[in-house]
């Protein structure tokens, strides 16, 4: 038979047959519960039955014994019992029952599992078993975790602080450089060098003027037949130079062939990069903006989030000593409820301890008048 209820049942059980008058029958369930583990009143009781029926039974040497081992057994339970007192009041039992019973997160569905490692600490089953103790240790873990999460944020914010000063530090030193490197007079630059091209193809349009979109290659022709012209020039009209002549005219007709050939293919293309300059153009001042912009608002934004850490970090040092202060209330009152239990067991001690002392009187009060009466009866 075995349960939360079981010892009471034994106990209860036994008392039933000893009161039909049926000792014998008693020590069934008391003899079994004497076996049992002395934290439970119920076996402390059973001590005090088991004699209680031998006496019923008329074996008063067995009572007496049995008294005699109920005391000594009071005797160092009772030592037990301080030894558990002077434990809790060390603070291991709350200690022992974290460790024992851990929780990884806040909440009210993790119960105590298992018994704390302080002496006799079966003396506790019944507390711990108990919603009023398992509530106020539910509350006591959650300001541990609650105490462990506020140190963890602690140490954040100091990283959180080292990493804006790195920032701030890396941006004002950066920065400058960056926008420096974007200006300098380049975006002006590009913008008229922009702009003149931009005149240079409308007037190469409006005046169809392939030679405008030239190559490299052609630029070198085009400046050879140049230099072959002003040569032929200079030596006149001569009759022996009109072949070269010839072949400068057809050279030249080629070339401006070649070039009106390609005209509309390359006007496409010089449109197509012109915008293509003017969208780069656009982005670089679009970017250039957002430089100066962040120059404006970055160091604001860097004191908004330093207000802030300061801010939390102040919150979680306000908070700490008031969870600090919750815990301890929490500990004593877990503390203050064990050791009640145990002085009550205290107690009962005492009283199960008079009561045999005084079975023990009543066996030698009855020994000594039955012995009276069988002197007065020899002759």
């Amino acid at each position: 038979m075995s349960g939360l209820d079981s010892n009471k049942a034994l106990l209860g059980f036994g008392w039933a047959a000893a009161a039909m008058k049926q000792p014998k029958q008693a020590l069934v369930p008391w003899s079994e519960l004497m076996r049992r583990d002395a934290g439970d009143a119920a076996v402390l009781e059973a001590r005090l039955a088991v004699p209680y029926a031998y006496a019923e039974l008329g074996a008063y040497g067995q009572a007496l014994q049995g008294y005699s081992d109920a005391l000594t057994s009071y005797e160092r339970e009772d030592v037990g019992l301080d030894a558990s007192i002077s434990a809790i009041r060390s603070g291991k039992l709350v200690n022992d029952l974290l460790q024992s019973n851990p929780a990884d997160e806040m909440g009210w569905y993790s119960n105590i599992r298992r018994l704390p490692r302080i002496p006799h600490a079966s003396h506790l089953t019944q507390l711990l078993a108990q919603n009023e103790f398992q509530e106020a240790f539910k509350n006591y873990r959650d300001l541990q975790y609650l105490s462990k999460n506020l140190l963890g944020w602690t140490e954040n914010l100091v990283v959180f602080g080292d990493v804006l000063s790195h920032r701030r530090l890396a941006y004002s030193e950066r920065l400058p450089q960056v926008r420096a490197n974007a200006s300098e007079g380049k975006l002006a630059e590009l913008a008229v060098r922009g702009a003149l091209l931009a005149g240079e193809l409308t007037r190469a349009e409006a005046e169809s003027d392939a030679s405008a979109f030239a190559d490299a290659k052609e630029r070198e022709l085009q400046a050879r037949l140049d230099s072959a012209r002003a040569t032929l020039k200079q030596v006149g009209a001569e009759p022996e130079f009109e072949r070269a002549r010839e072949r400068l005219r057809l050279a030249a007709g080629a070339l401006t062939w070649r070039q009106a050939q390609a005209y509309p293919v390359r006007l496409w293309e010089a449109r197509k990069a012109l915008r293509a300059t003017d969208h780069a153009l656009t982005e670089a001042r679009g970017h250039e903006a957002a430089l100066a912009q962040a120059q404006r608002d970055e160091p604001a934004r860097f004191e908004r989030f330093a207000a802030r850490i300061a801010e939390l970090d102040g919150r979680i040092k306000q908070l700490m000593p008031q969870v600090a202060a919750l815990s301890r209330q929490h500990q004593d009152y877990l503390e203050d409820l064990a050791v009640a239990e145990l002085t009550l067991q205290k107690q009962r001690l005492a009283e199960y301890a008079a009561q045999a002392r005084l079975a023990v009187a009543q066996l030698y009060d009855r020994a000594s008048v039955a012995k009276k009466a069988d002197d007065e009866i020899k002759p």
